[in-house]
């Protein structure tokens, strides 16, 4: 919304008078840095890792377009866990190795954790991959000498995964391959899924060779596809790095370690998953995965300790940048990443693609006409003898142009006969609470002089100090309607927003509201749902006096703006609309949101606009809007998602009596935000939350029957007197008192 040329100026009104004011909470959140990690090696010529770089040293290409990099961190062990190698993982894999290869591994594992007295650099875990199933030790540690007797014993006692092992003499060879590929996979999958939610970069050192890399079936190509953008996705949110030391105990010829870098290249689409020589299966090898992941692959004859320092070395020293990826057109696209060092002699290693979701992006629906107030009586008028869920879901169809009044909105409802068109109505009604209203109810009455409109403010600041205090104690129903968009019916509709992202009502519920002492306390809420109701809370306190000192405050500080707008016909007269912007840095407003991906809650105090409408005698505040600029709020160290788009709240108030007095107290409210989503996934046994579309939510909130605190004593018609205050009524119920009502 455009402000006048001419500021207001406020540095004669006394703010400082106002009565403290509580922070406003929505249920909200903000923003990250860039949608996507990645944690880059830089080396030298001799592969040693380089340290000492900078942003500007480092050029990032998305299938070939450069790309702004967003946030820069280098590898720090003494800052935070974001910026450090946090946990090496060292797998022992009893399933594709033979005895002899086994035990060298072991060997070589204890010798490579008894180093330096048994005092490691990391937190270092260990998995046994076996055919009963994966298992690794609780945590992770820095005990070498205590991870190398859990080594020697096969001690390691979690149990990640178990599978009923049996002999089946009638097993073919490809059959039994089959099975040692899908469970070594499986191994893989779980460990980024236990880590996927801690901080900081995590090195996964598999020893040996990996497992059985078959042709695969040309009828499951599709189920490939997916399993392996599932497992690439996986990963690279684990921040995981893969190092494959080869362990032999002879020298030998092993042709996919010479072949295993014509499958290097990321695969766009399930028929790409061709055959050159070994099939599709060859895509998942564990030198493929590796590479894909920005690791080693090394290849010793026996010094497979030494690899391991070397893998461990390597993974320490990184760089860590964010970027935005572009919007992806469909699911599953993948784009290849490249990242250059300007320095000679440099080299860099990261993840070498990702799949791009349309999901990282909101993708909001677009209604199929906009249309005036005007028209939409005039559509109203038409569709009176409608069916009930026609007139609904046309006017979910719809987006105002321009702002509907409440009082206007009261009038259509009581017209209409069905339940669904109702919802539909203030739904979109309430989504247009933040536009301005139409053109016959903005006056043309000229402008205040700047002298008037800070006599107006004024006016304000003392209803604030004066008038808002002496609100008697009350207590008021508060109904609160909450409207959401449908549930998706696909299990994959994570990846893409919805068709039909119209609001329908699916919860109202019912809470009593005591105001005492200046501060409100609310009573448990009394829910009524539609099967659909998910029951979110949009909750939001202040509305009986702190949000509007917020405002104002805010307002009138820093370098925030309050500036004049116009003149509306309200439904007791005139009314005063200014708009304002607060741009302060520490502003009266909290916004947080749960939960992210791992149950986190996100909290900000975003800067913000608005507009108040306000009585020009009185100063009495009758209309309040916030609108949250979240934009704004680039907060580090948060998770690689938008977790909101916007958040937004208007409050209407009115004369409401209390007591045999009038009082100016809330009437009606909205609140409405769009935040991403949380979707539950099982996949190969594990169980873990995604990131899932944008959707809206909204509430409709009503204020009513209002009544002030107090106890009041009346006799009843029929009953005798009690001439003794003290003394019993009779037992046969012929006389009674009444106990007293509270109001």
């Amino acid at each position: 919304m455009p402000f006048a040329d001419a500021q207001l100026e406020t540095s004669q009104v006394p703010v400082e008078a106002i009565v403290s004011s509580e922070p406003v909470k929505i249920q909200m959140t903000g923003p990250p840095e860039g949608i996507l990690h990645l944690d880059v090696a830089a080396t030298d010529r001799e592969g040693k890792p380089f340290s000492g770089l900078a942003a500007k040293d480092f050029t990032l290409t998305d299938n070939g377009v450069p790309q702004k990099i967003i946030s820069f961190a280098a590898s720090n062990p003494s800052a935070n866990e974001d910026e450090r190698l946090t946990e090496v993982v060292l797998v022992l894999d009893e399933v594709n190795l033979s005895p002899a290869q086994l035990e060298l591994v072991k060997d070589e594992s204890i010798k490579f954790l008894r180093q330096n007295g048994g005092h490691l650099g990391e937190p270092t875990s260990i998995y046994w991959l076996t055919d009963s199933g994966l298992f690794a030790t609780p945590v992770p540690m820095k005990d070498g000498n205590a991870l190398a007797e859990d080594v020697a014993r096969h001690g390691s006692p979690r149990k990640v995964w178990a599978i009923a092992r049996s002999h089946d003499p009638f097993l073919t060879a490809e059959a039994e391959a089959s099975a040692r590929f899908d469970r070594s996979l499986r191994a893989v999958y779980s460990i980024a899924i236990e880590r996927r939610n801690v901080p900081g970069r995590k090195l996964l050192l598999w020893m040996g060779f990996g497992w059985p890399v078959t042709r695969g079936r040309e009828d499951l190509r599709d189920a490939y596809f997916s399993s392996l953008v599932e497992l690439s996705t996986r990963v690279r949110e684990a921040r995981m790095v893969i190092c494959e030391v080869t362990a032999r105990n002879k020298p030998m010829v092993l042709d996919f370690k010479e072949t295993y870098r014509d499958y290097l290249a990321g695969v766009r689409t399930p028929s790409e998953l061709k055959e050159p020589s070994l099939g599709s299966a060859a895509h998942f090898a564990l030198p493929v995965l590796a590479i894909q992941s920005g690791g080693l692959v090394l290849d010793p004859l026996s010094d497979i300790s030494r690899a391991i320092e070397h893998c461990v070395g390597d993974a320490r020293g990184f760089y860590t940048i964010s970027f935005d990826p572009p919007a992806a057109a469909q699911p599953d696209e993948y784009h290849a990443l490249k990242v250059q060092i300007g320095a000679p002699g440099l080299s860099a290693r990261t993840n070498t693609g990702y799949y791009d979701q349309p999901v990282f992006y909101d993708q909001p629906s677009f209604p199929g006409k906009r249309v005036g107030v005007h028209e939409l009586e005039q559509l109203l008028n038409a569709a009176s003898d409608e069916h009930d869920g026609e007139l609904a879901n046309q006017l979910a169809g719809l987006e105002l142009s321009e702002r509907l009044s409440s009082k206007q909105l009261s009038v259509w409802k009581d017209r209409l006969r069905g339940k669904k068109s109702k919802a539909a109505l203030v739904a979109l009604a309430d989504q247009s609470a933040f536009l301005d209203p139409p053109a016959a109810e903005i006056l043309s009455d000229p402008a205040p002089d700047l002298a008037t409109q800070r006599q107006i403010v004024s006016r304000t600041v003392t209803y604030l100090k004066e008038a808002i205090p002496k609100l008697p104690d009350f207590f008021a129903i508060r109904t609160t309607i909450e409207y959401e968009q449908p549930s998706p019916e696909k299990a994959d509709s994570w990846k893409t927003a919805p068709a039909d992202q119209s609001l329908r009502q699916a919860v109202i519920r019912k809470a009593t509201l005591r105001y005492r002492n200046g501060h409100e306390e609310q009573d448990a809420e009394q829910k009524n749902s539609s099967p659909s109701g998910k029951g979110r809370d949009l909750n939001f306190i202040g509305v009986f006096g702190p949000i509007l000192a917020t405002v104002l405050v805010d307002a009138t500080r820093g370098d925030s703006i309050l500036t004049w707008n116009h003149w509306v016909q309200g439904e007791r007269g005139r009314e005063a609309v200014f708009q304002y912007l607060v741009r302060v840095e520490d502003p009266h407003y909290a916004i947080s949101y749960c939960c992210l991906v791992g149950g986190l809650t996100f909290l900000t105090s975003p800067k913000y606009l608005g507009e108040l409408a306000i009585d020009p005698r009185t100063g009495a505040i009758l209309r309040l809007t916030m609108e949250a600029e979240l934009g704004w709020a680039r907060e580090p160290n948060l998770h690689p998602v938008q977790p909101a788009k916007g958040a937004a709240m208007m409050v209407e108030f009115g004369p409401v009596e209390i007591g045999g007095r009038t009082y100016i107290c809330p009437l009606r409210s909205v609140v409405t935000m769009r935040v991403r989503t949380v979707r539950t996934l099982t996949i190969w046994g594990q169980t873990f939350d995604v990131y899932a579309p944008y959707e809206t939510r909204l509430n409709d909130i009503v204020y009513t029957d209002y009544h002030k605190f107090g106890a009041a004593a009346r006799m009843l018609p029929g009953f005798d007197t009690v001439p003794d205050a003290t003394a019993s009524p009779e037992v046969d119920g012929q006389s009674s008192t009444k106990p007293p009502s509270n109001h």
